[in-house]
């Protein structure tokens, strides 16, 4: 089975699908990837094949502020409609003219792409061929889901026209949302987006428990090789994007390095370590590290929300300090870690040294931040994992994308 898988050109969409690739291929299939153009390179030399992409978030991010719609000016619960522009409006329409002629020349029995690449379903059902979207965080809350559907309609319209097929998004969709987790509140529904739109017939849906994934090759850092270590270790990133943040950062650090912990952090692609301030004999920062390794060995995790850092350090059961910085989804993991019990959150204006020290303080000491965690871990380890789920997508393709 030859099998397209896409991601938006940033790691936070890239990372969650690998695990399903790596099932794929692993079951013989014909696994191609299409994502930005730095990852894809970095596939090919990892033996994956990779085509690179060309569509930018940057310049989708700056399109839409030209068109007006400033996420600065939005109140905090409606910076969901700049997301929806962003996503389902302008990289959907970019992202489906880039594919039509991958689609074309590679043929594929399947494309699987991450949700936020919604462009790809829309090549998909031009070319007849079966989609299926994957998630990568939080379900959107009903306003946003129903507003993302409407804004894809008019990207059908806007990449050829006609009528607005059912099932626009795809045949089935891959839950990574655990239900050990309770979904964020839903917003209100305000009245002017009450019309369901054309493409409510909604995938069905599967669960698919998600997993950290790392690039080979990364070595565990040596802070968590030493057997016993000396104090518990404190894992931080705000991630591949946010960590250009250098004064949050600083201020994070600087709450940690006032209990007695040894510090791991990911500074990601950008940040210098000069920027954090003169060295600390027990900060040991590193530019990426093996998630999936790391995750299950820290103590705790201090992370900027991002659904991969969040879902990861909820399957590895350990409690978690989210401090939520700008995007979307962000805020509702934030939420979502507080509802589950097994987290703590501070918001952007909230995040000072003494707080991020007692709050960090409160889950290393308080033995059921713990507990509960490892119950979430567990109620994880039981959702199918990439393996089963490959062999759904066998059937779905064999069947020609039936939902049933």
């Amino acid at each position: 089975m030859r099998v397209l898988i896409t991601a938006l050109p940033a790691l936070g969409h890239l990372y969650p699908v690998m695990p399903i690739a790596e099932a794929l291929r692993a079951r013989g299939h014909r696994v191609v990837l299409a994502t930005g153009d730095r990852a894809a390179h970095r596939l090919q030399r990892q033996g994956w094949e990779a085509h690179p992409l060309g569509v930018s978030t940057e310049e989708a991010a700056q399109q839409v502020l030209r068109s007006g719609v400033d996420f600065r000016r939005l109140a905090p619960g409606e910076r969901w409609r700049f997301a929806v522009a962003m996503f389902a409006g302008v990289l959907a329409t970019a992202l489906a003219v880039e594919l039509a002629p991958v689609l074309e020349a590679l043929v594929p029995e399947l494309l699987l792409y991450e949700e936020m690449a919604a462009g790809a379903a829309l090549a998909a059902v031009r070319a007849g061929v079966p989609a299926v979207r994957h998630g990568i965080g939080p379900r959107m809350p009903p306003p946003m889901r129903e507003e993302f559907d409407r804004e894809l309609e008019r990207s059908w319209g806007a990449t050829g026209g006609g009528p607005v097929p059912p099932g626009l998004a795809g045949a089935l969709h891959l839950d990574v949302w655990p239900p050990a987790v309770p979904q964020p509140p839903e917003v209100p529904q305000p009245p002017q987006v009450a019309r369901a739109p054309q493409v409510a017939r909604a995938p069905r849906s599967a669960a698919l428990r998600p997993a950290a994934w790392s690039e080979p090759g990364l070595p565990l850092p040596e802070l968590l090789r030493a057997h016993p270590r000396p104090r518990p270790v404190v894992y931080v990133t705000l991630g591949t994007v946010s960590t250009r943040e250098s004064a949050t950062l600083r201020t994070v650090l600087a709450g940690l390095t006032g209990l007695d912990v040894d510090v791991l952090v990911a500074l990601g692609p950008d940040l210098d370590p000069a920027e954090l301030g003169p060295p600390h004999p027990r900060v040991h920062p590193v530019a990426f590290v093996p998630a999936d390794r790391v995750l299950p060995r820290v103590d705790a995790v201090v992370h900027h929300g991002g659904s991969g850092t969040f879902l990861g350090a909820l399957a590895a059961g350990r409690p978690q300090l989210v401090l939520p910085q700008r995007a979307h989804d962000q805020f509702l993991n934030a939420r979502a870690a507080v509802g589950s019990g097994c987290g703590l959150s501070l918001g952007p204006q909230e995040v000072t040294s003494a707080a991020v020290h007692g709050a960090a303080a409160d889950l290393l000491g308080a033995p059921g931040w713990g507990r509960r965690a490892r119950e979430a871990a567990r109620r994880v380890a039981a959702m199918p994992g990439a393996e089963e789920v490959a062999a759904q997508l066998e059937r779905l393709a064999a069947g020609g994308g039936a939902a049933g």
